[in-house]
């Protein structure tokens, strides 16, 4: 017969307060609920467990012997409730965040340093790259994107929702005709006919551009390719040709560079992407970081 948890835990109530009584006002039950417990305990193990002893009981030989067993399971007990609690209180925990490059290095740093200042006890895994096909979606508790995801490619608990607007301009260098001249937009027709450093291929900021080139009815011209936001920084400094940056990126960094804006008068803009658990899926540590996200500094 299957032995519970709670039955265990009358018996040792009982055997240390010395008898059903004095056990059952510990537990907080009423004498035949406790009664009843020890009895279906009796029952699972096959023999008396105690014996009537004037007011209180007496343990048998089995009991005695099953005593350790009951106390290792209340210190077990004990064990996940302080975890239980520690993690109630953020204390301990796990957050395990996926982003692309562009996401992690100018959205989401500041709001990790801020999160590791108040929950120093959770520990933070951030993955930054790529996002590629191969990517298991489910093995990360949030995933920010530079690209909108198809509800089929996504697991069964997670739900994507639009995080938040940027606009992409052109950035070149501060001496360039265009800057000198005080210009603050500029067209395709006129990106096309210069140089261009572009990112590389995976970048979300060059798929948008390339699709607001196409959009437009021209071809994009591929002068120079660079790996890295440093490299198209250095690489347009040097006057290799016209690169394309998020504005909130340019705002967090002090590039010795111009920018002029694209398509106008509207600009070009692009949305980023939050993959993260349904609400009844979400951790605390998640449930954390999102309302974090949602508060300003």
């Amino acid at each position: 017969m299957k032995i519970h948890a709670e039955e265990l835990l009358t018996f040792l109530a009982v055997a240390e307060a010395g008898g059903v009584g004095a056990g059952a006002q510990i537990l907080r039950r009423s004498q035949p609920a406790v009664s009843e417990r020890l009895r279906a305990l009796q029952a699972a193990v096959g023999e008396p467990l105690y014996q009537r002893a004037g007011r209180g009981i007496r343990l048998t030989a089995a009991g005695e012997s099953l005593l350790p067993y009951a106390r290792r399971l209340r210190e077990g007990l004990g064990e996940v409730e302080n975890w239980s609690a520690r993690r109630h209180a953020l204390q301990e925990g796990s957050l395990r965040i996926a982003a692309s490059n562009t996401v992690a290095n100018y959205f989401l740093m500041e709001h990790l340093a801020r999160f590791r200042g108040r929950y120093p006890g959770v520990q933070l895994q951030l993955r930054t790259g790529p996002l590629t096909d191969n990517l298991p979606l489910s093995a990360w508790d949030l995933l920010f994107t530079e690209e909108q995801i198809e509800r089929s490619g996504l697991p069964p608990h997670m739900e994507l929702e639009a995080w938040r607007e940027d606009e992409l301009v052109a950035i070149l260098p501060q001496d360039h005709p265009w800057v000198r001249a005080g210009r603050g937009w500029v067209r395709w027709e006129e990106v096309l006919a210069e140089p261009i450093v572009w990112r590389e291929p995976h970048s979300g900021i060059r798929r948008r551009v390339e699709a607001a080139i196409v959009r437009a009815g021209l071809r994009a011209r591929y002068s120079v390719e660079v790996t890295g936001v440093e490299a198209l920084r250095d690489a347009v400094a040097a006057g290799l040709g016209i690169g394309f940056a998020s504005v909130e990126a340019l705002d967090k960094v002090r590039w010795p560079l111009a920018s002029l804006r694209l398509e106008p008068p509207h600009g070009l803009f692009w949305t980023l992407y939050l993959m993260r658990p349904q609400a009844d899926f979400q951790s605390r540590a998640v449930r954390a970081f999102l309302d974090l996200l949602a508060t300003p500094d």
